[in-house]
C-alpha cells in the first residue's frame, strides 16, 4: 500500500499497532479482573445479607431426605430479601430458583455457576465463583448445592460495571490517542534527518560537493550524518585534487611542447639550425613528457591493483648505490652530495627495479628541495622481519599540517608547479603504491628549515 511508503508512515504505523496491542490487552485484562472482583464482591455482600434462606433450604432436605416439593420453600425464603437463589442436587441437575430467568443455569464440574441468559440483545453467558453453600445427607455425601446471587434482572451487566467499562474506556482510548501523537513525533524526530540526508544527497548528485547535513536524530543517526559529512568532504577535496591534476598535468605538459614546437618551428623556417646543443635541449623535454607518462601509467596501475613485482632476495646496498648513482648527476647540478650508509648483509624480497624506482623518486624530492649545497643519505638497518630504509635531506623540511597529505595523489606543498621543486606531485604517491605492493609501510619526519626523513620498509629476504 503507498499509504506505507514512507519511512515516517511506517514508524507511525508500527508504533500504533504496538500500542493498540498492549493497551488493547492491558484493557481486557483489567476489565475481565474488575468484573470478577467486583462480582465476587457482590455476592459475598448479598450472600451476608440473606443467611436464612440456604439454611431453611437446607433444612427441608434433611427434613424430607429428598429435593422435591422444594420450589414453595425457596420462594418463602427469599421473598422478602434481595437475592436470588438456585439449588442443584448432588448430580449437579437443577432443583429450583427463585427466579426464572436462572433456570436455564448449569453447574460446572468445577464447582462453577453458569448462567445463559437471552434478551432482545441476543444471547449472553456468565460463569460466577461465588458463595455456596453445600448441603450432605445423613451419611455425608453431598446431597446438593445453594447458591446466593443479587437480585437477577434481563439487564446482563450491573450498573457499576458499566461505569467502570466506560472508564475504563475513556482511559484507554486517551492512552492509545496520546501513544499515537506520541508515535508522530518519534516518527517526526526519527524521519526528518533522514528527510534532510536525502535531500543533501541529491544535492550532491546534482554536483553540490558543500553540501553538509547537521547532526540530529539520536546517536546512530547523528554518527550518520558525519559519515555523510566526511564523505562529501572527501568528494570534495577529490575533486579539488582532480582539477589542481588537470591543471598540473596541462602546464607540464603545455611546458616541454612549446619548446619543442617553437625549436622544430624554427628550424623549419631557417631561423636556427640543428645544433648538438638544441637536439640535447629537445631530447631532455622529450624524457621529461616521458617520464611524466611514466609515472601516470605506474600510479594508475598501482592504483587499479594491477602492478606486476617480481619480487627476489637483493641486498639493499646494491639498490642505494644503483639510485645514487642515477641520480648523481643532478644532486651535483644542485652541489649535493649523496651518500650511502649500511650493512652489506641486509638482504630484502623486492622487485629491484620497483625498488630502485621508490629510491629514486624520493632522492629525486630530497634533491629537489635543497636550498643550499647539503648532502642527501640512504641509510638503512635490519628491524625484525623487515628492513627500514631512510632517505635523509637537509632541505626545507615540510610543514607539519601537510605531511598527512604529501602522499595523496597530485598534493604538493610547493602549488607554483615549478620544475625545479619537482613536477605535477606523482613521485610521493608512487612511492606509496609501490612500497603497499611490497608489503611495506612509508612514513615522513620532518622540522620546516631543518630538513626531512622518509622511511619506507620491506620484507626481509628468508
Amino acid at each position: 500500500m503507498r499509504i506505507f511508503a514512507t519511512l515516517r508512515s511506517r514508524l507511525i504505523a508500527m508504533v500504533a499497532a504496538l500500542l493498540a496491542v498492549i493497551i488493547g490487552s492491558v484493557a481486557i485484562i483489567s476489565t475481565r479482573v474488575a468484573h470478577y472482583e467486583i462480582r465476587k464482591f457482590d455476592l459475598e455482600v448479598h450472600a451476608g445479607r440473606a443467611p436464612r434462606a440456604p439454611v431453611a433450604i437446607g433444612q427441608y432436605y434433611r427434613a424430607h431426605g429428598s429435593w422435591a416439593g422444594v420450589q414453595p420453600v425457596i420462594d418463602q425464603a427469599t421473598r422478602s430479601g434481595e437475592s436470588d437463589v438456585i439449588v442443584f442436587d448432588g448430580q449437579r441437575k437443577f432443583v429450583g430458583t427463585s427466579n426464572a430467568i436462572l433456570r436455564d443455569a448449569q453447574l460446572t464440574p468445577d464447582g462453577g455457576l453458569l448462567i445463559e441468559r437471552r434478551s432482545a440483545a441476543g444471547r449472553t453467558r456468565e460463569l460466577i465463583r461465588g458463595p455456596q453453600m453445600i448441603v450432605r445427607d445423613d451419611k455425608g455425601n453431598i446431597a446438593g448445592s445453594i447458591f446466593i446471587l443479587p437480585r437477577q434482572s434481563k439487564t446482563p451487566e450491573l450498573p457499576p460495571t458499566r461505569s467502570l467499562d466506560r472508564s475504563f474506556f475513556l482511559t484507554f482510548l486517551g492512552a492509545t490517542i496520546f501513544g499515537v501523537l506520541m508515535a508522530m513525533a518519534i516518527a517526526r524526530w526519527i524521519s526528518v534527518p533522514v528527510e534532510r540526508l536525502t535531500a543533501a544527497a541529491r544535492r550532491m548528485e546534482s554536483g553540490d560537493l558543500a553540501v553538509r547535513v547537521e547532526p540530529a536524530g539520536g546517536a546512530e543517526l547523528a554518527e550518520l550524518a558525519r559519515g555523510f559529512n566526511a564523505m562529501a568532504a572527501a568528494l570534495d577535496r577529490n575533486e579539488e585534487q582532480r582539477r589542481r591534476m588537470v591543471s598540473d598535468v596541462a602546464h607540464e605538459l603545455r611546458a616541454p611542447l612549446t619548446n619543442i614546437r617553437c625549436e622544430l618551428e624554427s628550424m623549419q623556417d631557417g631561423l636556427t639550425s640543428p645544433t648538438p646543443e638544441r637536439i640535447a635541449s629537445l631530447h631532455e623535454e622529450t624524457m621529461h613528457l616521458a617520464h611524466l607518462v611514466d609515472d601516470l601509467q605506474d600510479l594508475a596501475l598501482a592504483e587499479a591493483g594491477r602492478l606486476e613485482i617480481d619480487a627476489q632476495p637483493v641486498t639493499v646496498a646494491a639498490l642505494a648505490r644503483r639510485a645514487a648513482a642515477g641520480m648523481e648527476m643532478r644532486a651535483r647540478e644542485r652541489s649535493v652530495t649523496l651518500h650511502c650508509e649500511g650493512s652489506d648483509d641486509v638482504i630484502v624480497l623486492a622487485d629491484a627495479h620497483r625498488a630502485v624506482q621508490i629510491l629514486t623518486n624520493l632522492l629525486a624530492n630530497a634533491v629537489a628541495h635543497m636550498e643550499k649545497p647539503g648532502e642527501v643519505r640512504i641509510a638503512w638497518e635490519q628491524n625484525g622481519s623487515e628492513a627500514i630504509i631512510r632517505v635523509i635531506d637537509s632541505g626545507t623540511g615540510i610543514p607539519a599540517d601537510e605531511i598527512p597529505r604529501i602522499f595523496e595523489r597530485f598534493y604538493r606543498v610547493d602549488v607554483s608547479r615549478s620544475r625545479a621543486t619537482g613536477g605535477a606531485g606523482l613521485g610521493l604517491p608512487i612511492v606509496r603504491q609501490l612500497v603497499a605492493a611490497h608489503g611495506g609501510r612509508v612514513w615522513a619526519e620532518s622540522v620546516v628549515g631543518a630538513g626531512s626523513v622518509f622511511s619506507f620498509t620491506l620484507p626481509l629476504a628468508g
